[in-house]
């Protein structure tokens, strides 16, 4: 499915007026990571999500607070404003807000004044959760439940949250991870360098009440990603299957490597995206800095402070060509996530998807867009929005990567949650 320009606006668009932007509000929506508000009275934190300039800070109880950046009394930014004693106060003429908004002083005006109890300054509510902290941004009473993703509820020592700000629509960033062809071409590239032998994976997708799973399945002779020790008695007895979960609006859980991974794509405004990366563990304590290392996802040697990637086109990925012309690398790029975001990124801030031309390997990436499409039009018509017309159990969505004999039937291997079936 190759969007039309009008469809390519529709899906892309997230600002607070547009069809895209008024369905993403009314998912929970990750805010900023629970580090980045460390203590409670600490330095406020500029915000900016769905095209919204907003502001976070954690008051002297240790609540958290997200709201219109700018005081509205005459506006001011409040990232300037003084964090205490249970509000937030703007530096201009002092009023303070509490987390929900209320204005609780407004010590310009007479001491008779009842104006602050008239006046709420546009908030957000927030949930705490898997070291995220999440918000949604929609009608009140369309409020959903939060969405207790398995990576939330485990003990937060086996679990690990990187962000990185990516310079591109977030729909590029949700494409490249449904897209599994790219594993065996950007990430490794040594069936090409090497010579060897290569069957491309087929692909089969089914629809979920919160989105679709799909299956990319190699035939032998096949690799089993991150199983070097897997020794079959006859490999074309068997295939190897990777399964895959696209959940609304921008979530992705993705075949697990010794951990279970989902990658999320929040969209700063039109053009960049916050890719919030979770590997985590059901059962097991995660080496953090190991992760850290291979995902390069660290603040000072990988990320500025304010998670910006060092590596970037600007230097051209510090892409290392010496390295390519010696077959040491395919891509010249270290680690899969800089190499990701070089091909994102190098679409442009927008992709004119009217100029791709699209194979069979597209086929999760075409089922995608087919699904916000689809999802985007009938809320457009007055529907719920696409895994907010049911409960769905999210906790017990799970991607797999296994081996199976060769007649089996990957569904029957990998059973959706009873409230996840269509």
């Amino acid at each position: 499915m190759t969007l039309t320009r009008e469809e390519n606006e529709l899906v892309c668009r997230v600002g607070s007026e547009t069809p895209m932007g008024q369905m993403l509000r009314r998912f929970w929506v990750p805010a900023c990571l629970a580090e980045e508000l460390p203590e409670p009275d600490c330095d406020p934190l500029r915000v900016r999500l769905l095209g919204e300039d907003l502001v976070a800070f954690r008051d002297s109880e240790g609540r958290v607070g997200l709201m219109d950046e700018h005081c509205p009394h005459r506006g001011a930014s409040l990232f300037f404003g003084r964090n205490e004693e249970g509000g937030l106060r703007c530096l201009y003429h002092g009023w303070k807000m509490d987390v929900a908004g209320n204005v609780l002083e407004t010590p310009c005006e007479p001491a008779e004044s009842r104006m602050r109890f008239h006046i709420k300054h546009a908030s957000y509510p927030v949930v705490e959760a898997g070291d995220v902290v999440w918000t949604y941004m929609g009608p009140r009473e369309n409020q959903p439940p939060f969405p207790a993703f398995e990576w939330t509820q485990v003990p937060a020592a086996n679990r690990t949250v990187a962000k990185v700000r990516n310079d591109c629509n977030y729909l590029q960033g949700v494409e490249g991870v449904v897209d599994s062809s790219h594993v065996d071409m950007l990430h490794s590239g040594r069936v090409i360098m090497d010579r060897l032998p290569y069957v491309p994976p087929s692909y089969e997708v089914e629809d979920t009440p919160y989105g679709f799973r799909y299956a990319a399945i190699r035939l032998p002779p096949f690799r089993v990603i991150g199983r070097e020790d897997v020794v079959l008695d006859d490999p074309f007895k068997y295939k190897y299957v990777r399964t895959s979960n696209f959940v609304m609006p921008f979530h992705s859980l993705v075949p697990p490597s010794n951990y279970g991974h989902m990658m999320i794509f929040v969209p700063i405004d039109d053009e960049t995206n916050w890719n919030y990366s979770i590997y985590y563990s059901p059962d097991r304590a995660i080496d953090r800095g190991e992760l850290a290392g291979r995902r390069r996802s660290s603040v000072g040697p990988d990320l500025t402070e304010d998670h910006a990637k060092l590596r970037t086109a600007a230097n051209n990925y510090q892409q290392d060509r010496a390295a390519m012309r010696e077959r040491r690398s395919w891509s010249g790029i270290d680690a899969n996530p800089n190499q990701d975001a070089a091909m994102t990124e190098s679409m442009g801030p927008i992709y004119d998807r009217t100029r791709e031309r699209l194979g069979q390997s597209d086929a999760a990436v075409v089922h995608m867009r087919e699904r916000l499409l689809g999802a985007l039009r009938a809320f457009m018509a007055g529907r719920e929005p696409l895994s907010l017309e049911q409960p769905i159990p999210f906790g017990e969505i799970r991607s797999q990567a296994m081996v199976i004999p060769i007649d089996a039937d990957w569904r029957a291997q990998v059973p959706e949650p009873a409230g996840a079936r269509r």
